[in-house]
């Protein structure tokens, strides 16, 4: 076809000017096409499909993720930043798929959508480059996927792996959640007490309603002589009680061979059985109380020994 500045426009090999296919349609008009042909090729079994408002893929197949992700960064504006779950997937953050609207951190008001979530600030945060999208840093995304999501579970595994596989302080978490929901800022509580796995958090409820002495948690055990006996998840050294959620059970356990009362529950079973659990980390203490202690030395616990 022709335009009106006598450039001829090649439009089957037009999206190969546009990262991931994305274009405005203000980009398109300023090429020279015009907003008829650009309106024909949107209409349903067309070429090309609107996006978002204002924002097409130059295809017809169903936008990826990825497409999803720029659509949403191109609708927000040219300061915009990528956060949550897609954001974290971008750090290297693997806790929970991204799923839902894409979330974008801006610092104007901007029409709402279905497809995006929109988190506005009054200043950004200086932008991270992941894999060529400009995305808020990973405490921010982290923070701010925690405020959009609404089950404890998922805020729990969101923040405990940016914490302990992302190397984010809890005292950067703090200042963005302290507003936050009431499963926000539990789960905070939890990573400030030392608690750094999703089964950990599941088996600190447990113990709550049981009448117990506080475990210590994360602790590293060996005999009298300084052999070691591996770590306990959760120990109770005055019973010689070992309790593994996180530990797999082997076919020889070290700590069971050297005396200690070993219960392994499963995560699932934690979540999943918390009263039958609990029912059978008393029996395991019956046990451990009605015979004579072994020599068990602790070494240095990997975690605060403090009950929530």
């Amino acid at each position: 076809m022709r335009t009106s500045n006598r450039t001829t426009i090649d439009l089957d090999a037009l999206g190969g000017l546009f990262p991931h296919r994305v274009a405005t349609a203000t980009d398109l008009l300023s090429l020279g096409l015009p907003g008829e042909e650009l309106a024909v090729r949107c209409r349903p079994h067309g070429p090309w499909q609107h996006v978002l408002p204002g924002i097409l893929l130059l295809a017809r197949t169903p936008p990826s993720r990825t497409q999803l992700v720029m659509a949403a960064l191109r609708y927000g504006g040219p300061e915009t930043l990528l956060t949550g779950l897609d954001a974290l997937q971008l750090h290297g953050m693997r806790a929970l798929p991204a799923t839902g609207p894409v979330q974008i951190l801006v610092n104007r008001a901007l029409e709402p959508t279905p497809k995006v979530r929109i988190t506005r600030t009054r200043q950004l945060p200086e932008p991270v480059l992941r894999k060529g999208f400009l995305t808020a840093p990973l405490a921010r995304a982290a923070v701010d996927a925690a405020r959009a999501l609404h089950l404890r579970d998922d805020i729990r595994a969101v923040l405990t792996e940016v914490v302990r596989h992302g190397g984010v302080p809890v005292a950067d978490l703090r200042p963005g959640l302290s507003r936050g929901s009431e499963p926000a800022r539990q789960v905070l509580a939890e990573l400030a007490d030392g608690v750094r796995s999703v089964p950990q958090a599941w088996a600190r409820a447990v113990l709550d309603d049981l009448r117990l002495p506080a475990p210590s948690w994360g602790v590293r055990l060996q005999t009298a002589e300084g052999r070691s006996l591996g770590t306990a998840d959760a120990w109770w050294d005055e019973l010689a009680l070992a309790w593994q959620f996180n530990t797999p059970r082997s076919r020889t356990d070290p700590l069971a061979a050297a005396g200690a009362v070993v219960l392994h529950t499963p995560p699932t079973r934690l979540r999943q059985s918390p009263t039958a659990v609990a029912q059978d980390l008393l029996r395991a203490a019956t046990r451990a109380t009605d015979r004579p202690r072994p020599t068990i030395k602790t070494g240095r616990h990997r975690t605060s020994t403090r009950k929530n």
